[in-house]
Protein backbone atom coordinates (compact mmCIF):
# COMPACT_ATOMS: atom_id res chain seq x y z
CA UNK A 1 0.00 0.00 0.00
CA UNK A 2 2.38 2.24 0.29
CA UNK A 3 4.59 1.89 -2.61
CA UNK A 4 1.05 2.52 -4.45
CA UNK A 5 0.92 6.13 -2.63
CA UNK A 6 4.75 6.88 -2.73
CA UNK A 7 3.99 6.28 -6.65
CA UNK A 8 1.40 8.24 -6.55
CA UNK A 9 3.23 11.06 -4.92
CA UNK A 10 6.33 10.79 -7.41
CA UNK A 11 4.14 10.75 -10.67
CA UNK A 12 2.23 13.82 -8.99
CA UNK A 13 5.89 15.62 -8.55
CA UNK A 14 6.88 15.11 -12.24
CA UNK A 15 3.92 16.76 -13.66
CA UNK A 16 4.11 19.23 -11.46
CA UNK A 17 7.97 19.81 -12.24
CA UNK A 18 6.79 19.31 -16.14
CA UNK A 19 4.31 22.13 -15.62
CA UNK A 20 6.76 24.11 -14.02
CA UNK A 21 9.48 24.00 -16.88
CA UNK A 22 7.00 24.45 -19.77
CA UNK A 23 7.11 27.37 -21.85
CA UNK A 24 4.35 29.89 -21.19
CA UNK A 25 1.19 29.45 -23.85
CA UNK A 26 2.20 32.18 -26.80
CA UNK A 27 0.53 35.73 -25.75
CA UNK A 28 -1.93 37.13 -28.21
CA UNK A 29 -0.24 40.41 -29.63
CA UNK A 30 -1.81 43.25 -28.46
CA UNK A 31 -2.32 45.95 -31.12
CA UNK A 32 -2.06 49.96 -30.46
CA UNK A 33 -4.77 51.23 -32.48
CA UNK A 34 -5.45 54.77 -33.58
CA UNK A 35 -8.33 56.19 -31.36
CA UNK A 36 -11.42 56.77 -34.04
CA UNK A 37 -12.24 60.06 -35.00
CA UNK A 38 -15.39 61.60 -35.24
CA UNK A 39 -16.31 63.43 -37.62
CA UNK A 40 -17.53 67.16 -36.81
CA UNK A 41 -20.92 68.64 -38.15
CA UNK A 42 -20.79 72.68 -37.82
CA UNK A 43 -23.34 74.48 -35.12
CA UNK A 44 -26.52 75.42 -37.13
CA UNK A 45 -25.78 73.33 -40.32
CA UNK A 46 -26.64 69.95 -41.91
CA UNK A 47 -25.03 66.85 -44.00
CA UNK A 48 -26.22 67.16 -47.11
CA UNK A 49 -26.40 62.64 -46.88
CA UNK A 50 -27.68 62.03 -43.16
CA UNK A 51 -28.21 58.01 -41.40
CA UNK A 52 -31.05 57.42 -39.56
CA UNK A 53 -30.09 58.95 -36.30
CA UNK A 54 -29.52 62.59 -38.27
CA UNK A 55 -32.25 62.05 -40.44
CA UNK A 56 -34.35 61.45 -37.16
CA UNK A 57 -33.23 64.57 -35.69
CA UNK A 58 -33.79 66.92 -38.99
CA UNK A 59 -37.40 66.05 -39.14
CA UNK A 60 -38.01 66.40 -35.12
CA UNK A 61 -38.33 62.74 -34.54
CA UNK A 62 -37.95 62.19 -30.48
CA UNK A 63 -36.43 58.79 -31.73
CA UNK A 64 -34.66 56.40 -34.56
CA UNK A 65 -37.36 53.59 -33.95
CA UNK A 66 -40.37 55.94 -34.60
CA UNK A 67 -38.31 57.51 -37.65
CA UNK A 68 -37.57 54.28 -39.19
CA UNK A 69 -41.35 52.93 -38.29
CA UNK A 70 -42.78 55.89 -40.71
CA UNK A 71 -39.86 55.48 -43.64
CA UNK A 72 -42.21 54.57 -46.78
CA UNK A 73 -45.40 56.65 -45.39
CA UNK A 74 -44.32 59.80 -44.24
CA UNK A 75 -40.44 60.23 -45.19
CA UNK A 76 -38.82 59.24 -48.15
CA UNK A 77 -37.08 55.61 -48.21
CA UNK A 78 -32.99 56.27 -48.03
CA UNK A 79 -31.86 57.03 -51.12
CA UNK A 80 -28.21 54.95 -50.48
CA UNK A 81 -28.75 51.88 -49.43
CA UNK A 82 -25.31 49.69 -49.26
CA UNK A 83 -26.19 46.89 -47.22
CA UNK A 84 -26.39 47.72 -43.46
CA UNK A 85 -25.14 52.06 -44.52
CA UNK A 86 -28.65 53.74 -45.78
CA UNK A 87 -28.00 57.47 -46.35
CA UNK A 88 -31.08 59.60 -46.67
CA UNK A 89 -30.75 63.17 -48.64
CA UNK A 90 -31.13 66.24 -46.61
CA UNK A 91 -33.23 67.46 -50.21
CA UNK A 92 -35.95 64.78 -49.86
CA UNK A 93 -36.43 64.75 -45.57
CA UNK A 94 -36.80 68.99 -46.41
CA UNK A 95 -39.69 67.91 -49.47
CA UNK A 96 -41.31 65.31 -46.80
CA UNK A 97 -41.33 67.75 -43.34
CA UNK A 98 -42.54 71.21 -45.76
CA UNK A 99 -45.83 72.06 -45.23
CA UNK A 100 -48.55 71.09 -47.95
CA UNK A 101 -50.94 73.71 -46.96
CA UNK A 102 -48.69 76.36 -48.38
CA UNK A 103 -48.09 76.88 -52.41
CA UNK A 104 -45.08 75.58 -53.20
CA UNK A 105 -42.87 79.17 -54.04
CA UNK A 106 -44.92 82.24 -52.19
CA UNK A 107 -43.53 84.42 -54.58
CA UNK A 108 -45.30 83.42 -57.82
CA UNK A 109 -48.41 84.63 -56.13
CA UNK A 110 -47.27 88.12 -55.84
Amino acid sequence: MGTKREAQVERALVIAASKKNARPAARKRHVVSRPARHSVIPCGSWPRRMAADLAAGYVGESTIDGFLRRVGKDYPRPRVCEGRRQLWLKDDLDRAIEPTAYPADAAEDL
